[in-house]
């Protein structure tokens, strides 16, 4: 007897692999993105007095926040490609394919 609906590979597994890769490729660029501008506002390279230091203050948090939350990325795609089967029911990936 055969499976009515035979089990094909996970599309949507190989969706969140695919993007694991490409956000690898970027993730310490998106954790450095304010390191720089950071510094120079530091380093009274770019602009100096009281203003500067409390904009440099406000950009030195937002940039550990930036890099808290990046570092939280590839974790997350981790788990959700943990949870997902190998294979699906071909009605299954034909949903996922179609937005349904």
């Amino acid at each position: 007897m055969t499976d009515p609906d035979p089990k094909v590979p996970n599309p949507r597994k190989a969706d969140l692999v695919r993007l694991r890769g490409d956000l690898a490729k970027e993730v310490d660029g998106f954790r450095d993105a304010l390191k720089r501008p950071t510094a120079d506002m530091g380093g009274d390279k770019v602009w100096v007095g009281r203003n500067a230091r409390a904009w440099q203050q406000e950009l030195d948090g937002r940039n550990r926040r930036l890099r808290d939350q990046v570092d939280k990325l590839l974790p997350v795609i981790d788990a959700a490609i943990r949870n997902e089967p190998d294979q699906v029911s071909q009605a299954d990936a034909r949903m996922y394919h179609h937005g349904a």
